[in-house]
């Protein structure tokens, strides 16, 4: 036993603090990208419920838009609505409106606005419908 190489104390905890600083950084990087996945994932359903509404608006549009009737360029906000998928609360505002160049055309204008409830992070869609009113 003349040859006992081996590490000391000193050599010991240099590393382990080195591996800790290593794993530390690592960890701050994972929980990063959690965070920005979730709000990526809440952007994505906010997107897609706003498109989602807009498709329903114009494929039942009496079901959320008031048509008006003696005036026929004028503008109709609708109350909001509060919508949950996966356990979050989204509102939704859909108004619907008419210029001049769109009464012309028969077009209404239907902007489609949803807000997360917690996040206050929110996304809105535009589309034109035809005004049936004027059949």
């Amino acid at each position: 036993m003349e040859n006992e190489n081996g590490f000391t104390l000193v050599e010991v905890l240099a590393s382990l603090v080195i591996i800790s600083i290593v794993l530390m950084s690592f960890m701050a990087i994972f929980s990063n990208t959690n965070k920005l996945a979730v709000s990526n994932s809440e952007k994505l359903v906010v997107i897609n419920l706003a498109d989602a509404y807009l498709e329903r608006v114009k494929v039942q549009a009496d079901e959320y838009i008031e048509f008006p009737t003696a005036d026929k360029c004028n503008s109709k906000e609708m109350p909001s609505f509060i919508y949950n998928i996966n356990d979050k609360d989204y509102r939704i505002e859909v108004n619907a409106y008419q210029d001049s160049d769109e009464c012309r055309l028969s077009l209404i204008n239907v902007v489609v606005i949803v807000t997360a409830v917690d996040s206050n992070m929110s996304s809105s869609v535009e589309g034109y419908i035809p005004d049936v009113s004027k059949d």
